[in-house]
């Protein structure tokens, strides 16, 4: 049964510029089935934009999936339009190691898959997702041969949907390992307990310019997870690599994944608090000449933005008093919230705490597997600036 949402006066503009989401103080009147049901969208007048899914629970009430007025999602239509996905991935990348689908950027808003050889993750952020789950996988099946289907739904978003997280194995007899192939090496992870799907293939582009740049060159490796800078670095020539996690599990794995390169590479893993560590090591006398920082998302809402900038902030200040003269600080930030603009002011602000000057050599985003609808901004959620320091 399809529902229907109306729309405020005036607030269909953004909509019809492409936007996806629908916020709770833009409508007017709500009628859905169940969390995560669909409805039609309609403006103040009564005329039909196209169908959502909608969770009145949830800040973001709705989220739009078709310029059409549908009545249900049917089997085929998930095929086809997984099938776009797909044939984008499979023009721009020469093997099956991708984000298959980046959610909004692949207008399929609450739906993450991410491929790995013949083993797949799924991650559904949504109420209206997780109701679509069984059409979802039967599309996978029939698109890819797939020897495991893994579903890891403990991102934080789903909090904010009223839904539990959790992970499992929906298809076949693995154990939750799955490896993903990069620029020759094998980066092997945990799709059920690791971060997100496991691994990150949004800092592909970013990987590859630090590696370029870090030869003979001593480097601290910041929120390592699996080892995803480290090994490329090291194999390009780099002469040592600290890797830095919080998590003991992490750098278990990028120990693993490390241990492929030849004997001869420097790689040390420790485990603390980023910013404590910074501090040991400063009070240490340690020097360094990169530094990359790659924290987790600071600012998951409006109200926390002024409190994540400051975050960042601190952590260009600290890491900025480990490098040399001439060193490179390379820093990202992942909060969609946070525009390039802000976050490279935030961190020239911690640089110069840190005494230092700096010259911006690089930007960069997420690869071409996570594409972003120019509609809406926020969908450009990953910044990567490199820094040369005076």
């Amino acid at each position: 049964m399809t529902g229907m949402l109306t729309l405020a006066a005036h607030e269909e503009r953004r909509l019809k510029a492409g936007h996806l989401w629908i916020y709770r103080d833009e409508v007017a009147s709500l009628d859905v089935a169940c969390p995560g049901g669909l409805v039609h969208v309609r403006d103040a007048r009564g005329h039909v934009l196209g169908t959502a899914y909608a969770n009145p629970n949830s800040k973001i009430v709705a989220r739009m999936l078709s310029r059409k007025a549908l009545h249900a999602l049917k089997p085929s239509w998930w095929r086809d339009r997984l099938k776009v996905a797909l044939e984008m991935r499979n023009w721009l990348f020469d093997a099956p190691y991708y984000r298959w689908v980046h959610g909004e950027g692949d207008k399929l808003p609450g739906l993450v898959i991410d491929r790995f050889g013949n083993d797949v993750v799924i991650q559904s952020h949504t109420a209206g997702i997780d109701l679509q789950l069984d059409a979802i996988v039967q599309a996978v099946n029939e698109l890819v041969a797939v020897d495991n289907i893994y579903l890891n739904n403990r991102a934080a978003s789903r909090v904010h949907e009223g839904l539990e997280c959790g992970a499992e194995r929906l298809q076949g007899m693995g154990d939750g390992v799955v490896t993903a192939m990069e620029g020759g090496l094998r980066f092997q992870c945990d799709a059920l307990h690791g971060q997100k799907t496991g691994f990150f293939y949004d800092q592909r582009p970013n990987r590859e310019w630090v590696a370029k740049h870090g030869k003979q060159r001593r480097v601290l490796d910041l929120f390592a997870y699996v080892g995803a800078f480290a090994a490329p670095l090291l194999r390009a020539g780099a002469s040592a690599v600290v890797s830095v996690d919080a998590s003991a599990s992490a750098l278990a794995w990028a120990q693993r994944n490390i241990a492929q390169l030849p004997e001869k590479s420097s790689w040390e893993g420790v485990k603390g608090d980023v910013l404590q560590t910074l501090k040991r090591l400063a009070d240490e006398g340690e020097r360094f000449d990169v530094v990359i920082c790659d924290p987790p998302a600071y600012v998951k809402n409006r109200r926390k933005l002024e409190q994540g900038l400051r975050g960042y902030q601190r952590l260009a200040q600290h890491a900025c008093r480990l490098l040399r003269q001439g060193g490179m600080f390379c820093a990202a930030s992942c909060s969609g919230l946070v525009s390039m603009e802000m976050f490279r002011r935030a961190s020239l602000q911690g640089i110069r705490q840190a005494g230092r000057g700096a010259r911006v050599v690089y930007e960069g985003g997420a690869g071409a597997d996570h594409p972003w609808l120019p509609s809406m901004p926020e969908t450009r959620y990953l910044k990567f600036v490199a820094f040369m320091l005076d």
